[in-house]
């Protein structure tokens, strides 16, 4: 299998658009006509009021995955059931975590004409700004971010990054890139040892990549802001993801049914969830699932996302031991096409993976 040492150039990027911190923070900028490209057509469905529901969310324990059939039992049942899980005792020490927090609020706290020369450029969404913006109608996410790509160090465009002379930022990305990669790519051998694989590197290399989503939430002072949401409905189009919650504020919905449940995530813990290329290698077996992140109306909220993914000059599709006998539910897609259809499609529920389902007729 081969893996390119750079990451090809010119996969596509995503338009400009106000910066919401912004706007946040000058409310008279905000006129009617620039809010309502963040209104929802109707009121956000509510979440669902069931803290039986909400405690039902799994927990597995890392540090038992590899000794335990219990504990392997629940992540199984986490990526086929629920698509989310919390892993909790994963031996990330609190060093490299609270440095992690207290870079990234650094980062989202300079100015804004500082956090500008970071801006993302056309060809790529790395940087800091917006993703996903394919069409000047289409309706807003009420957020920042700043979009980096961390893991293997050869695919770094350093010219997003901070330098090493003034902030600590570097240093503490790349301690915490390690420390998730690592996590990530235990919790897919254990999830190959539930399927039966014979060879784990069928999984893991599912982690051999990595990117890092910082997102800012700030507060919506508009009074429409139940038509507000800081991130579209979607299922994540990658591997797998695993959630740092930087600040206290809760936000994070996740699907089941016709419900939205809320997230709340254990101190310590990170939120870990099956993403769509998952669901592809493994033919439907584990499932992606649609979430979102909802505004506070007084407090801002920051979280970052570490995206797992093959590198690139691999190749992403059902693997033969989960077909079996059957038919594959998904077509077969290098990564770059891949990345390349990810970045030129808006979030939208469970589109990227319906791209690349196999419809088949009788």
């Amino acid at each position: 299998m081969e893996c390119w040492e750079k990451k090809p150039r010119n996969l596509g990027g995503s338009l400009p658009v106000p910066n919401v911190q912004d706007l946040a923070a000058r409310p008279d900028h905000l006129t009617p006509t620039l809010l309502r490209r963040y209104l929802r057509p109707h009121h956000l469905p509510l979440p669902a009021d069931d803290h039986h529901a909400m405690a039902m969310i799994p927990v597995v324990d890392f540090a038992r995955l590899i000794d335990h059939h219990e504990e392997a039992a629940k992540l199984r049942h986490a990526c086929e059931e629920w698509g989310f899980f919390q892993a909790v005792n994963h031996g990330i020490a609190d060093e490299p975590v609270e440095e992690m927090k207290r870079d990234v609020m650094a980062f989202f706290n300079l100015p804004l004409a500082d956090k500008a020369a970071f801006a993302q450029q056309p060809e790529w969404i790395e940087g800091y700004g917006q993703a996903f913006v394919t069409s000047e109608d289409q309706t807003l996410d009420w957020s920042d971010l700043y979009f980096l790509t961390t893991q293997p160090p050869s695919y770094r465009d350093l010219r997003f990054w901070p330098p090493e002379t003034s902030s600590t930022f570097r240093r503490s990305m790349d301690r915490y890139s390690l420390e998730t990669q690592r996590v990530a790519t235990e919790l897919l051998r254990a999830m190959a040892r539930n399927l039966g694989l014979r060879d784990a590197d069928k999984m893991t290399r599912l982690a051999a990549a990595q990117s890092m989503r910082m997102n800012y939430y700030p507060p919506c002072p508009a009074k429409e802001r139940d038509r507000v949401l800081g991130v579209s409905p979607h299922s994540d189009a990658v591997g797998l993801t695993l959630l740092l919650q930087v600040s206290p504020v809760k936000g994070l919905q996740i699907r089941r049914g016709d419900d939205w449940i809320p997230v709340d995530p254990i101190p310590g813990a990170l939120v870990a969830n099956v993403g769509d290329v998952v669901e592809m290698v493994t033919n439907g077996r584990y499932k992606s699932i649609e979430h979102r992140v909802v505004v506070d109306a007084a407090q801002e909220r920051v979280s970052v996302a570490a995206f797992h993914n093959a590198t690139f000059g691999s190749t992403y599709g059902p693997l033969e031991e989960m077909v079996g006998g059957g038919e594959a539910r998904y077509r077969s897609i290098s990564v770059e096409d891949y990345v390349r259809l990810v970045v030129s499609s808006k979030l939208q529920g469970k589109n990227i993976l319906d791209a690349v389902k196999i419809i088949t007729t009788t």
